[in-house]
């Protein structure tokens, strides 16, 4: 025991519970999340995967709550993949905190609770008599202490304990107080390992030029003047797949270099069977959804009240539009596989690698008990590694090569190839009453959605609808939303702040532009709809999520303070503002935005004030990132992001035809925090769908009501 260590199991659902050896307390099996060692220091397994959120820092902070250490004797690890509950690793629909919060608070204190009583043994008190202080166990009689690291042995021999009493929130001395990034100084000195910087003995690399469009297959390629570049090792072929990841036929060059290999596969001479839907194009999209629109929903999704005693009563229409995204991570797609024999190992990143393993296992027939998985960081994800197309292509080439395969994506494949965020269509319709009061309200939903890709056509299904649903938000007592999938040839897949993005933009205009019409202030009609509604079940199951007009209403009003809506504004500046529940992140935000009308349809914005109610925050500096980083994203969303397909091709190749943010179009912002001492909820996808709503109520207060994104395709500019 002389050189060991403490690792911490505990008692979490669907975990086993660790054992440990009289002999040697290093010997408890990896699948926790905490570790001690000789020192003190503490390793803090990390489930969720890290793509610049914040996890690897959030995390930590909670188990060194409950643990009573300084956080600088905290680092993180990537928690081994295989370790935990199959599903665990799972990162998406900001859902992070929500998921790990208890659990980690349990594993922090089953810890604390055991170096309590090994030290209580060594002094041979009454645990009572013992308490935590700062990494160390203080005798509260004699006031001795003795440091975590000389307990570990101890510690390590004791049972584990099933029950622990949690902190009160009001004791807490880390959670609530901001913390840099752990891996900030790695990450800027450009020692942080992403997936793109990994490399292993024999590696070599690949590229790959695949069918141009979706589902088509391979007739025959000639790689003649391919051969002949140096360095390039050998050329090969693989068929695509469906559902779910829809990984197109492909022609991979491999090489001993990156370079050689994109040389190469300029020079392959392939023919392609592009299949019967090689014609598609957004431009005739668009049309189809407008002629759609026009129609009954195919599928009824809520329906409260009669919205057709209400026909032709004081109506108000409108259509908004919205185009394919992109992810366009910072990091481009990419991947290690190296297959022996019948084993497997990969490196890189994941979202959801459970999901990501069932599926090699089905699409390139490997036993799951014969693959490795290292995961990875990840330079950006937003819901793109959710899909793992690159990793499946690299596994495809591996299984025909004796040697690691690296699998790079440059710019133009990661733009053209990946699977994009689903281009919809919004027809409303409400009618008021004499007062002004809206009593019916109607959302028809056109999308083309994510769930015809990972589990084929289902017209029963109605997806992408959050936020239109029986989740409804403001108080209308008679209310009609419907959903019509319309399929597309192109790859679609889930893209931060999913449909609640989705479905805020045309809800929060719509909203903004009844109230417009008759004459209301903004502000106030919807509040007028908000407060008056009580907090309600979004189903009819025990576990159905709550929506909560209240907090809603809470952030809404704190944006509008901040800003000074009642304010007297300068000449040629208005302000848009938005609201919104996220609700199944449990969370809640607003975005007030100022304009400066420079010329018609010219702007610039001058100032952006949000607010979130996320509960109790565990990291400020990381909800201010988040905040930050999602106003950015949300903005080249609603100014100049945007998909576009003619002959089922994509035509943007990269970030000088799809633009990103820059930095001298980031506004000032503000942000603000409601103070609650609700269950945290989730921070990273909170902050954008109020974005492109309050932009577009700001502009249509100058009189220029936008309904389509991204805005300069109705003629916006902006310095």
């Amino acid at each position: 025991m002389a050189s060991g260590s403490l690792a911490i199991g505990f008692m979490v659902p669907g975990l086993p519970t660790l054992v440990s050896s009289p002999f040697d307390c290093e010997s408890f099996q990896p699948n926790a999340y905490l570790k001690i060692d000789k020192q003190g220091k503490v390793t803090v397994f990390v489930a969720k995967q890290e793509s610049g959120q914040g996890v690897d820092t959030a995390l930590p902070m909670i188990v060194a709550e409950e643990l009573d250490v300084d956080f600088k004797d905290v680092k993180s690890e990537i928690a081994p993949f295989g370790t935990l509950k199959e599903g665990e690793h799972d990162t998406g629909g900001s859902q992070s905190i929500l998921d790990m919060y208890t659990k980690l608070r349990k594993a922090g204190a089953v810890a604390k609770a055991m170096l309590i009583t090994a030290a209580a043994k060594v002094w041979n008190v009454k645990e009572s008599s013992c308490a935590a202080d700062n990494g160390e166990v203080v005798n509260t009689i004699s006031m001795k202490r003795i440091k975590y690291g000389e307990l570990v042995c101890q510690a390590a021999l004791l049972p584990i304990p099933t029950e622990v009493t949690l902190k009160s929130p009001k004791d807490f001395k880390l959670i609530g107080k901001s913390e840099k990034r752990s891996n900030l100084k790695d990450v800027l000195t450009g020692k942080a390992k992403y997936g793109l910087d990994l490399k292993v003995d024999g590696m070599v690399y690949a590229v790959v030029e695949r069918c141009p469009v979706m589902d088509g297959t391979l007739v025959s390629f000639d790689d003649a003047a391919a051969r002949k570049v140096p360095g390039v090792l050998k050329v090969i072929s693989y068929k695509g797949t469906g559902v779910p990841m829809h990984v197109r036929a492909g022609v991979a060059v491999i090489a001993t270099n990156t370079w050689a290999a994109m040389k190469a596969r300029k020079l392959l001479n392939i023919t392609w069977d592009e299949g019967k839907k090689n014609n598609e194009s957004t431009q005739e999209l668009y049309k189809t959804f407008e002629a759609r629109a026009k129609t009954k929903p195919q599928i009824d999704v809520y329906n409260k009240g009669d919205v057709s005693k209400f026909a032709g009563q004081n109506e108000i229409s409108a259509s908004y539009a919205e185009p394919f995204l992109a992810h366009a991570t910072m990091e481009p797609a990419n991947f290690i596989a190296s297959v022996t024999g019948n084993k497997c190992e990969l490196w890189g990143g994941l979202q959801l690698p459970d999901w990501a393993v069932n599926t090699i296992v089905k699409d390139c027939e490997i036993k799951k008990e014969n693959i490795k998985v290292n995961l990875a960081l990840m330079g950006g994800a937003f819901g793109r590694r959710l899909h793992f197309d690159f990793a499946i292509e690299a596994v495809k080439i591996a299984q025909q090569f004796d040697k690691p395969v690296k699998l790079v994506w440059d710019r133009t494949d990661d733009i053209r190839f990946e699977p994009y965020r689903p281009a919809n269509y919004h027809a409303l319709k409400a009618n008021t009453d004499s007062k002004g009061n809206v009593v019916a309200w109607q959302h028809h939903v056109l999308g083309t959605p994510v769930s015809f890709m990972t589990d084929g056509p289902d017209p029963k299904n109605a997806p992408e609808m959050d936020g239109a649903d029986r989740g409804f938000v403001y108080d209308v007592p008679n209310v009609h939303t419907g959903y019509t999938p319309v399929d597309f040839n192109i790859n679609r897949g889930w893209l931060r702040s999913v449909d609640i993005c989705v479905n805020t933009f045309p809800v929060e205009s719509f909203i903004d532009e009844i109230a417009q019409k008759l004459k209301k202030d903004p502000l106030q009609f919807r509040l007028s709809m908000l407060e008056s509604r009580p907090d309600f079940k979004t189903g009819d199951n025990p576990g159905s999520l709550v929506q909560s007009p209240s907090r809603v209403a809470g952030v809404l009003k704190m944006v509008a303070d901040k800003i000074g809506w009642k304010e007297k504004r300068k000449p040629s500046h208005y302000i848009g503002l938005a609201t919104h529940s996220f609700i199944f992140a449990k969370s809640y935000a607003a975005h007030a935005i100022e304009i400066e009308l420079i010329e018609p349809k010219k702007f610039r914005i001058t100032r952006v004030v949000a607010a979130i109610d996320c509960g109790i925050v565990v990291n400020p500096d990381g909800l201010l990132n988040q905040m930050e980083g999602g106003l950015a994203f949300a903005l080249t969303q609603a100014l100049k992001g945007e998909i576009t397909v003619t002959n089922s091709r994509v035509v943007e190749d990269g970030f000088f035809s799809y633009e990103l943010l820059r930095f001298n179009e980031m506004p000032p912002v503000e942000v603000y925090v409601i103070d609650s001492k609700e269950e945290p909820g989730g921070v990273g996808e909170v902050g954008l769908p109020t974005v492109a709503p309050a932009l577009c109520n700001a502009l249509a207060a100058a009189g220029y009501r936008p309904r389509t994104l991204p805005i300069r395709n109705e003629g916006f500019s902006w310095v």
